[in-house]
């Protein structure tokens, strides 16, 4: 009897204890015990790179801004390499933070720190902030798999860099990304418990825009390290390789037939009797465009079938600051912005130029589609900052003014207005990884396979080869 007091007194005694360090690790009262998130903010609290918003409530809906997501890579960086955190607070508060990012590499352009991250930016900011031992794969994430992600996003590479290392599995059983949307304290605080501890990592493979858990421990009930948000009125992106549609099959139960769509065509079709209407639909996306010269014009053009005639079209793009977007109305650059076609004037001055463009079309009952979100690009330029050659390579150093640059092209470079070389982009560089293509305010390096020509210098500027290109080092004195 005495052996059976004992341990029930010793069970009750760890139940208290437990009880007691159980409080002392989660003093928040907006953390309940049974959220998708507590375990994870509890984890992250206690690396001391986050805290709560007050010693009681740590606010775990709240958005993140981008001086804050600074600082808390800033101290990720330090507390991995070093083991705890030295950097204090300037004026303003986070101005030490940039400066320790920008000198580590862990960020390469100005931010609006005030304002709210997106998830791609946040992504990559903390794809950065530590080194790529941190980031061990450990799922198979084949490119184009993550559906609302486009392969030549210039966030992409983070993301699946995420992805692969199991610290983000996405916001729904699709694994979808939700790049343009804001990201959340809750998140935050799940993907730095699982950048600091390993073992907090989640396996998972995709494919084909599918994908197949090997976790067997994670509820599938629940959401990965985000909650499943409602669905917001913003251009949906489809994966690259999305088929074009060209005929439309209906089908009843008596037969099928196949219609060939075309503009502001009623589709109400009578078979036996039955009428049959085929639902609004997008038969032609718009098409983004690399500009080869300035004053040039190019067409985005969206075309519908179904629904009920006749269709109003708007265009709108982003303006890149907390994700706002604009109407884009009759004038400077849209010819007949209600009509099928919109014709953009790609200028120096095009307000358009690398903005991620996307249109809205509406039937007369009302029935709204979105395209496909594309980008519409000047000539590449990128003046060149420093030429560096290292075992007999030259990589070109500088920031993209504009356009895009893949892997593989041809280019030139310009001086005082003369080609004085011309050569391939043999590879291209951020952060010491290759990538197969770099485009407008990226800051980059070339690997450059110089064909002809003198070594380009720091004011050179790089644009991409054209027949008309002659070079000229007439007046250049090796």
């Amino acid at each position: 009897m005495k052996k059976l007091l004992s341990a029930i007194i010793a069970l009750t005694m760890l139940i208290l204890a437990t009880s007691l360090t159980f409080a002392a690790e989660n003093p928040f009262v907006d953390v309940a015990p049974d959220a998708w998130y507590h375990d994870e903010i509890v984890k992250a609290v206690e690396t001391g790179i986050i805290n709560g918003k007050t010693t009681t409530e740590f606010k775990p809906d709240d958005f993140l801004t981008y001086a804050e997501a600074i600082k808390l890579a800033a101290c990720m960086n330090q507390v991995y390499l070093d083991g705890n955190v030295t950097l204090e607070a300037g004026d303003p508060w986070y101005i030490t933070y940039v400066d320790f990012c920008e000198k580590n590499n862990i960020i390469n352009k100005k931010y609006n720190y005030d304002a709210y991250t997106s998830r791609a930016d946040y992504m990559e900011i903390f794809a950065n902030a530590l080194p790529d031992e941190a980031f061990k794969e450990i799922n198979s994430i084949p490119d184009g798999s993550i559906l609302d992600v486009k392969n030549n996003a210039p966030y992409a590479i983070y993301v699946y860099k995420l992805y692969k290392a199991g610290i983000v599995t996405g916001v729904d059983a699709k694994h979808n990304c939700n790049p343009e949307e804001n990201i959340i304290r809750a998140e935050v605080a799940t993907i730095i418990s699982r950048m600091m501890d390993e073992s907090k990592r989640v396996s998972f493979s995709m494919s084909s825009g599918t994908s197949k858990e090997t976790d067997k421990d994670e509820p599938k009930d629940e959401p990965k390290d985000e909650p499943i948000e409602e669905p917001k009125e913003e251009p949906k992106e489809e994966p690259n390789d999305a088929p074009v549609i060209s005929d439309v099959e209906v089908k009843t139960e008596h037969e099928s037939i196949v219609i060939t769509p075309s503009k502001n065509e009623s589709y109400d079709i009578k078979i036996d009797n039955n009428l049959i209407l085929s639902p609004l639909t997008i038969y032609k996306q718009p098409t983004g465009s690399d500009g080869e010269e300035y004053g040039s014009e190019y067409k985005l053009e969206v075309q519908v079938y179904g629904g009920k005639p006749s269709y109003s079209y708007q265009w709108y793009y982003y303006t890149g600051y907390r994700n706002n977007k604009n109407k884009i109305a009759d004038g400077d650059y849209a010819k007949d912005a209600t009509s099928s076609i919109l014709t953009l004037s790609i200028e120096k001055e095009s307000a358009f130029l690398g903005r991620k463009i996307y249109c809205e079309i509406t039937d007369t009952e009302g029935t709204t589609l979105t395209t496909d979100t594309v980008v519409v690009y000047g000539p590449f330029s990128m003046p060149l900052e420093d030429s560096l050659l290292s075992s007999g390579k030259n990589t070109l150093v500088g920031s993209v003014a504009d356009g895009i640059l893949k892997k593989g092209d041809k280019i030139s470079v310009i001086r005082n207005g003369k080609v004085i070389a011309i050569g391939i982009a043999e590879d291209l560089q951020m952060f010491n990884k290759s990538l197969d293509e770099i485009n407008k305010d990226n800051n980059a390096g070339i690997v450059f396979n110089r064909q002809e020509g003198v070594r380009p210098a720091s004011g050179d500027i790089v644009v991409k080869y054209q027949p008309s290109h002659v070079l000229d080092t007439s007046d250049i004195v090796n």
